[in-house]
């Protein structure tokens, strides 16, 4: 009998290498820094059938469904010899698929809570990293689904792909889970490399070495032509102060969630010559200000954010990560909401000009050589008097085009849950969904609540809306919770 397409991607998983950038992940991976990632759905029952009979027949079908690669393999690190993915036969549906029922009254704030509290535990390295937790009991009349997997399996784009790309644009039967979707041609190596996954493993060490030596060139020139600048321009990490957010990240998270309207977003951008990332950072930035300053603290300087960009070209499915990093200076302490937006913009115009100068290897070596700079400056014990390579970070990972459901229930909204780890204990991560910016904060819970800021950030927004938009136009804008999102039927 002819094997199936699902036995030959299946067979082909098993000699599948782990690339290095994936073993950095598995590296820093440990109780107080997990490498977890995932998002929390909100989902609109159909008319007729209440939110725990949609939510249970979701966990009935996600439980029957048969993991594909990377989902149906652990991670194998011997001794000698290249890491690489292993299947595994220890896959038990009712450890990977729960369902969750929150007390009353079910708001949006224990809705948060119990997501901080899933979110953060480390997989069990034992069984195949991903796990989902359907949730009932939300005073809106919805049901949520939070579901995490490891940060080498996936990176954003891949994951919104595999996420998204399987819920169809109508209602209809349950379409089958991340875990369990067809992988495309990219989730495993050709079928001559995977023989033992030596030539993969070379190949991705010599280019990485090849760009690591191009970007030591390039970072050199540049030094010598800002020597005596007060302000280099592009990227630059190591530029930001020391915040609370750089206290060493401790086991316990912190989890908080708003939305933004995408048209006015779209109004402030034009009128500052930006684009929505702009905004989007912009806002965080200055909630994040008036975070500090609520606790007394007024840094000097600029926070300086990571912001992830992707190197994935149209159609690569590889079940890895491939982003390359800017770091990008925000705005100048105590800026007004439209002096910070124009700093803002003209900082991320610099950051990718120069990024653009890079090939893909030496793109992707940046982020590598920064932080390995910060952690043999730290292992040194010199932590406490270098400044921290980053204060925090912001991604944007896409949106969702049309709507989406999940069998019969609608797609609502999409707060992303990343991970955190030193040296910064905040995380912000945005996805569009329904013409809305939704934004997911993941904060070290030892020093900062995630929810407050997320209420600065959305005050930053009203300010900056009033600030800058153009003459002669005004609209107010549509007040909107995330938890009080109508049903749609």
């Amino acid at each position: 009998m002819a094997a199936s397409v699902a036995d030959i991607a299946y067979s082909r998983s098993m000699l599948r290498p782990i690339l290095p950038v994936d073993l950095v992940f598995l590296w820093i991976d440990r109780p107080e820094t997990p490498a977890n990632v995932g998002a929390l759905l909100l989902f609109d029952p159909p008319a007729g059938l209440g939110a725990a009979a949609a939510a249970r027949q979701v966990v009935r079908a996600y439980r029957a469904a048969r993991p594909t690669p990377p989902f149906d393999c652990v991670p194998d690190l011997p001794t000698l010899g290249l890491p690489q993915w292993r299947p595994t036969a220890r896959l038990d549906p009712r450890r990977h698929v729960r369902l969750e029922r929150l007390p009353a009254p079910g708001d949006l704030d224990q809705l948060c809570r119990l997501v901080a509290r899933l979110h953060e535990p480390m997989l069990d390295r034992s069984r195949p990293l991903f796990g989902v937790h359907v949730i009932e009991g939300l005073a809106t009349g919805q049901f949520a689904v939070y579901f995490k997997s490891h940060h080498a399996s996936w990176d954003g784009r891949y994951a919104l792909e595999r996420v998204f790309g399987n819920l169809p644009r109508e209602a209809g039967a349950i379409a089958p889970p991340f875990f369990a979707a067809q992988p495309g041609g990219g989730d495993a190596p050709s079928a001559g490399e995977a023989a033992t996954g030596l030539t993969w493993g070379l190949r991705g060490l010599v280019a990485l070495a090849a760009g690591l030596r191009e970007l030591l060139a390039t970072l050199s020139t540049r030094a010598r032509a800002a020597a005596g600048s007060a302000r280099p321009p592009g990227n630059r990490p190591f530029a930001g102060p020391h915040t609370r957010f750089n206290e060493p990240v401790a086991p316990a998270r912190s989890f908080g969630c708003f939305d933004l309207p995408i048209d006015e977003m779209r109004v402030v951008a034009r009128a500052a010559g930006g684009t929505l990332n702009d905004v989007a950072l912009a806002v965080v930035d200055a909630g994040v200000a008036q975070f500090l300053a609520a606790h007394g603290e007024r840094p000097r300087q600029p926070l300086v954010a990571m912001c992830p960009v992707s190197l994935r070209a149209p159609g690569d499915r590889d079940a890895t990560t491939k982003v390359a990093t800017l770091f990008v200076p925000l705005g100048t302490p105590r800026a007004g909401a439209a002096s910070r937006l124009r700093q803002i913009v003209a900082n991320t115009r610099e950051a990718k000009s120069e990024f653009r100068g890079f090939s893909h290897e030496a793109a992707l070596d940046y982020a590598m050589l920064a932080f390995g700079l910060w952690f043999a400056s730290n292992a040194l014990g010199l932590g406490a008097v270098t400044r921290p390579v980053i204060n925090l970070v912001a991604s944007n990972v896409g949106g969702v085009e049309g709507p989406r459901y999940l069998g019969r229930s609608r797609l609502a909204a999409v707060y992303p849950v990343s991970m955190i780890a030193d040296p910064t204990g905040l995380n912000v991560t945005m996805l569009s969904v329904n013409e809305r910016m939704d934004f997911g904060i993941v904060a070290n819970a030892a020093v900062a609540d995630a929810a407050r800021i997320a209420r600065a950030c959305e005050a930053a927004f009203e300010e900056l809306r009033r600030r800058v938009k153009p003459a002669g136009r005004s609209r107010p804008r549509r007040a909107r919770t995330p938890a009080a999102r109508p049903l749609r039927t």
